[in-house]
């Protein structure tokens, strides 16, 4: 069922085309980043990223866009199956009769159904819960050899979870410590799940370190991922659930839940992913959500389905279920998200299908089209994107001798822009979710990932021809605000103290010494904050007046 309407209201969305543009640079042999010769990590699940390499390399694809969201209904139908599988078997294998609540509650909001698609990492998001729950059931009982292997193997398993998203560290330690409880491994055991759990995520966050210079991928620092906006939080969780009514399955479930605690005495695996859940449920509203509606919610969702996905028939657990089930049919039929103005969440599968005008946006020629005109205006220069349309202010100006790309293209639908470009040809983040200077501005309290514009002014310094005028805004029909005073304060930045030095992790060629500052580096350089003003900006760093 899940298969079914995810492919009904399949799509991919232009966050996904970033994951498309980097996998091009990594099959290009360019490595994982963005630009050629800026070493930017702009994708946030890492493990996502590089299964769609693999898959783009088996399939001799460079462009992923199609295949990323049919691995992804794949990865949640197969997600879905493991998960009732470990439900089932936790209430009692195939001695009960079993009926679906949990699964029903899953199935009636429409948001599961479309990100089941959309191309980004959500699809092995649910995977990956799914098998870590199906690994944590399996693992009751213990003590032989093959159990002390099967410990270390779902070790393993749960160890990624940072690398499927860097938040599902949380759920991922949860997981690892209820595999403790339940199997009661030997010190020697131990040792191993331990080793076995943090080998690839501590290995890549080293790689991170002295790659990229950072702690975090760069859209953490983009959304200031530390900080709290509790108020904006509860407002996004808010708006996932009214729409759908999801009170009602939410204490139906809660009730089966608790008739379940009562008859079961494995109660660390039955409360394992409703605590995972409820935590990741704490940290989701301390970060203030996400400005794409549900997205960040479902996996919550989904943990706290998951002990009453399936449970044991009984007259009262039939009702229930007949209750789901009507609510369910009505809730897919009739229940829609609709932004109200002024909200900061977007309605994201209804944005992409209006902006590209089709039914299933579902590969990156359905955006690309939009922007053609930049594509056909494209050459060794830079350009400076301000608008939506054909119609909208382009700045030209010479490039920097020392920029690798052929041509730079400023773009504010990062995904779209990324995939219309070459690889050789460089992409500036209007929003600096790939820009180490943009994603450093000291945050205002907006729209998440939205909230850091690049002014003309830091893009004229970094990327322009220092012997190059400032464009007049009557010649070039730019902003008012952008004087040569503000580009020489904003160059004079970057040349100076912390700013020089994040510019140097980024684009200094790769090399041992480089790595090792980079990774000795990595604590202090992700703390640096930059003042948007370039005027304040070269107060703070050059020390001038």
């Amino acid at each position: 069922m899940i298969a079914i309407l995810g492919y009904v209201t399949r799509w991919i969305c232009d966050d996904a085309l970033i994951f498309t543009r980097i996998v091009e640079q990594i099959l290009a042999g360019n490595g994982p980043v963005y630009n050629l010769g800026e070493r930017a990590e702009a994708s946030t699940s890492t493990l996502w990223q590089w299964l769609l390499a693999f898959a783009g390399f088996v399939f001799g694809q460079s462009d992923t866009s199609t295949l990323s969201w049919m691995l992804g209904l794949l990865l949640t139908a197969a997600g879905f199956g493991f998960a009732v599988s470990a439900t089932s078997r936790l209430h009692g294998g195939h001695v009960a009769a079993m009926v679906p609540c949990g699964v029903l509650a899953l199935l009636g909001v429409r948001p599961v159904w479309q990100y089941a698609t959309s191309g980004l990492e959500t699809g092995l998001n649910t995977f990956w819960m799914a098998l870590c729950w199906w690994l944590l059931v399996r693992s009751r009982g213990g003590g032989s050899a093959r159990s002390a292997r099967s410990v270390v193997g779902a070790a393993f398993a749960m160890g990624l979870g940072p690398l499927v998203r860097p938040e599902q560290a949380l759920v991922a330690a949860v997981f690892l410590a209820a595999l403790w409880l339940v199997a009661k491994p030997s010190w020697r055991v131990t040792l191993g799940a331990v080793a076995a759990a943090g080998a690839l995520p501590v290995g890549y966050e080293i790689f991170r370190m002295g790659f990229y210079g950072i702690l975090v991928p760069m859209p953490a620092l983009t959304k200031n991922a530390s900080e709290s906006f509790w108020a904006r939080g509860f407002g996004y969780v808010g708006d996932f659930a009214n729409p759908y009514l999801l009170w009602l399955p939410l204490v139906l479930c809660t009730v089966l839940l608790a008739g379940v605690l009562r008859r079961r005495t494995d109660l660390v695996v039955t409360l394992t992913p409703v605590v995972a859940g409820l935590l990741s449920l704490g940290y989701l509203l301390k970060v203030g959500g996400d400005y794409m509606h549900a997205r960040m919610a479902l996996p919550i969702f989904f943990l706290l389905m998951l002990p009453v996905l399936v449970v044991p028939a009984s007259k009262n657990t039939r009702v229930a279920a007949v209750v789901l089930l009507a609510w369910a049919v009505l809730c897919g039929s009739l229940g829609q998200f609709v932004p109200r103005n002024g909200e900061l969440i977007d309605d994201e599968r209804g944005y992409y299908h209006a902006w590209t005008g089709q039914a299933w946006p579902t590969e990156s020629a359905d955006f690309t089209w939009k922007l053609e005109y930049l594509r056909n205006a494209a050459r060794p220069r830079m350009l400076t994107y301000e608008g939506p349309g054909p119609q909208a202010r382009i700045l030209t100006v010479p490039l920097r001798a020392d920029v690798p790309s052929k041509s730079v293209i400023i773009g504010v639908y990062l995904g779209t822009t990324g995939v219309m470009s070459p690889v050789d040809a460089g992409v500036v983040d209007f929003w600096g979710l790939a820009n180490p200077i943009g994603a450093r501005f000291e945050f205002p309290t907006v729209k998440p990932g939205h909230s850091k514009p690049l002014s003309n002014a830091w893009l004229l310094a970094d990327y322009a021809d220092p012997s190059a005028p400032v464009p007049s805004p009557g010649n070039f029909a730019v902003r008012a605000d952008v004087t040569a005073d503000q580009v020489a304060a904003a160059r004079h930045a970057l040349s100076c103290g912390e700013l020089a030095e994040i510019q140097r992790s980024v684009r200094e060629p790769m090399s041992p010494g480089r790595f090792w500052a980079n990774l000795t580096g990595a604590v202090h350089r992700t703390g640096v904050t930059v003042p948007p003003d370039p005027f304040a900006a070269e107060r703070t760093f050059c020390g001038s007046s």
